[in-house]
């Protein structure tokens, strides 16, 4: 049985588990393919009810594109800035090849 404090630990890893599944326009069933585990596994994890362990967490920081920091609350804001500014440096590198590409 969790202690309070696992309970909201869990809660807190699951949201930012299902915030950047979201993120990735990934379902449930999809991330559960890429990991290998059910999507009653992701969902547990999402709710809270199961915390994964750092296997499963270095997995998914790999497919949702988030180093396992991100889900240790711990520097949430600072790392949002990091990753909202990692995404639109992605951006303009694609935006820049699509300039390059209609100059041609």
């Amino acid at each position: 049985m969790q202690s309070d404090e696992e309970k909201e630990l869990a809660q807190r890893v699951g949201k930012k588990i299902r915030y950047a599944r979201e993120h990735m326009g990934l379902s449930q069933r999809q991330l559960g393919k890429v990991l290998a585990l059910s999507d009653k596994a992701i969902s547990s994890y999402e709710v809270g009810r199961t915390l994964p362990n750092m296997h499963i967490l270095r997995k998914l920081g790999e497919v949702v594109d988030r180093p396992v920091a991100y889900f240790d609350d711990s520097d949430s804001v600072e790392f949002d800035l990091q990753n909202k500014i990692k995404i639109i440096e992605k951006e303009l590198l694609e935006i820049k090849k699509l300039l390059k590409e209609q100059k041609k």
